[in-house]
């Protein structure tokens, strides 16, 4: 009882460190054997512990002729997760997220409150400029005939005629519609406020995106893993892990580890050499269960947006009005300034007309009696909104270009997948994927990444080619598939049934 203690019931870590110890005292390179000899730890804690050692530092195996795993680890041992740099990594990728989070979040509230409310300030002002150009044309008429208190006030007896105009064209275009016509714009009205966003998700959609549709695949991968093993009665080739992955060989070998270690696999060799990979545990649970083998490997493309495209027109328009007035207030204040009445032209009477605003509301705009700073004008009205439109188009630009690059890395792994798949299922003569075989989602850009993918499968499985040069025959593999093939014949399945309910913690 003390012995199964010992060997069952020990610190995880110091096992580990004992194994990597007698790993570089060996130079990178052991048998279970020799780790046994080496470190005096029982046998069982070392078959326990040794996936978890090559997850870590990136072990790979090797087979020698006479049928031993020999671990390997040519890369030295770097610690994936112990030590000062994982940890810093680790604290400055958790502290970047958090900033990232937060600057984002004021970043959403800050777009929002600029982009809508900027362009209705500016289209207010725009409106009131219009409407005082008129209100001073018939106020300087009146002034010739009459009393200047008079002329003060014609300015807002005229832009108030001028409202009232518009409010009775739009009250008797209203009254004049037929009951049909009304009825039809409602349901439309409601129709499109269904279907529509809401305002703030759909901006932030345009400049920020959507959430990553791959986040789940790993848990997706694992479940489809998990149903591959069952169906390959336990038994699976490191080539049945690239064709689930989309890995290239170099990094499945590495990959593998983690799926050894969480799964408690273990990697074995069989008489003619074939390296495979045992998962018993995986046969011993829920028999009936076929969870994730519908499950797809293929990677979602990352979509720019889930706006309509007119959408995302129109944010970019409203942009480009804050843009142009921005650009002109702050050209303005910069080369005008306090620019006296008699030098307003065409080009910079708005202008002129917003610095005066405070007299045109208070009756004195031919006075030039109030002012807005010249600082407030320059950089509330200039420099703010033309420094914000610019990065509210910066931003997308930068983001649509990265997820390109993003969208053909997803698509070169999709490819891979399905080449690596047809592969698996005729080695004999593997020819490379054409268009009409591929998804959209594998649809890569480089026209020959096809025979560049069988190209990389025939060397790593000795492959040769094809009487019409265009196809290979992956010697190795056929070798493997046969050879693994007849170690699933062999399984017994019996062992793996869980019988009949021997105990009921609730009876």
């Amino acid at each position: 009882m003390a012995t199964a203690r010992k060997v069952y019931d020990y610190k995880t870590d110091a096992v580990r460190d004992r194994i990597a110890g007698a790993f570089r005292k060996r130079g990178g390179e052991a048998t279970v054997a020799d780790l046994v000899a080496a470190t005096g730890l029982p046998k069982a804690q070392v078959d326990a512990e040794l996936p978890a050692v090559a997850d870590e530092f990136g072990g790979r195996l090797k087979v020698t002729d006479s049928g031993e795993i020999l671990y390997s680890f040519p890369r030295g041992f770097h610690s994936r997760y112990r030590g000062l740099g994982p940890s810093l990594r680790r604290g400055w990728k958790a502290f970047g997220k958090g900033l990232a989070a937060v600057a984002a979040f004021l970043f959403k509230i800050w777009i929002v409150v600029m982009l809508v409310g900027y362009f209705l300030l500016f289209i207010l002002l725009a409106l009131l400029a219009v409407v005082a150009s008129f209100a001073m044309s018939a106020a300087g008429g009146e002034r010739n005939s009459s009393s200047r208190s008079r002329g003060r006030g014609g300015s807002f007896m005229i832009a108030g005629r001028l409202l009232e105009l518009i409010m009775r064209i739009w009250f008797y275009n209203e009254v004049f519609k037929s009951p049909g016509q009304r009825r039809l714009e409602t349901d439309a009205r409601a129709r499109s406020r269904a279907d529509a966003r809401p305002l703030h998700k759909a901006i932030f959609s345009f400049v920020f995106g959507e959430p990553d549709p791959n986040a789940g695949l790993d848990e997706s991968q694992k479940r489809a893993f998990v149903a591959m093993v069952r169906e390959k009665r336990g038994i699976v080739i490191l080539e049945d892990f690239m064709a689930l992955t989309g890995l290239p060989p170099a990094d499945a070998e590495r990959e593998i580890n983690r799926y050894l270690y969480e799964f408690e696999g273990s990697p074995e060799a069989s008489e003619q050499g074939t390296v495979h990979y045992r998962f018993d545990a995986l046969m011993r649970r829920a028999q009936a269960d076929a969870t994730g083998a519908s499950d797809s490997s293929l990677a979602r493309l990352r979509p720019f947006s889930a706006n309509k495209k007119s959408s995302n027109f129109w944010y970019a328009a409203i942009n480009g009005v804050n843009l142009l007035f921005g650009s002109y207030f702050l050209f303005s204040a910069l080369s005008l300034g306090n620019i006296p009445k008699y030098l307003v032209d065409g080009f910079s009477y708005f202008y002129w007309f917003v610095l005066n605003i405070p007299g045109f509301l208070s009756g004195y705009l031919d006075l030039g009696t109030a002012t807005l700073p010249l600082p407030l004008v320059a950089i509330g009205l200039g420099a703010v909104p033309a420094a914000f439109s610019v990065l509210f188009w910066l931003v997308p630009a930068l983001r649509a270009a990265r997820l390109k690059r993003e969208n053909e890395r997803i698509k070169e792994a999709n490819q891979r997948r399905l080449a690596y798949a047809r592969a698996l299922a005729s080695p004999s003569s593997v020819a490379p994927l054409s268009a009409g075989d591929l998804p959209a989602v594998a649809r890569a850009s480089d026209p020959t990444l096809p025979a560049k993918l069988v190209e990389e499968l025939a060397a790593y499985e000795e492959g040769e080619p094809g009487p019409d040069g265009r196809t290979w025959r992956l010697k190795e593999l056929e070798r493997k598939l046969a050879d693994v093939e007849g170690l699933r014949r062999s399984v017994d399945m019996e062992r793996y049934r869980l019988g009949g309910v021997a105990f009921d913690s609730d009876s």
